[in-house]
């Protein structure tokens, strides 16, 4: 892996790429409130919303 990728990169799975299954993990927990979400909540926030689904989108494809 070249490098890692900065918190907020959308790399939802910490495997250095911006894929599908980021993509997924936020949607399957789109939605969600609250302190314990994890890496799906990528902007830290303690919601699962549109924003964290963009930096997921815009992202895609880096790191792969």
């Amino acid at each position: 892996i070249a490098g890692s990728l900065p918190r907020a990169s959308g790399d939802v799975d910490e495997n250095g790429c911006v894929d599908d299954a980021d993509l997924l993990a936020v949607l399957f927990a789109f939605g969600q409130t609250g302190q314990d979400l994890g890496r799906v909540d990528v902007n830290c926030d303690e919601t699962v919303d549109d924003a964290d689904l963009l930096t997921v989108l815009f992202a895609f494809g880096q790191g792969c």
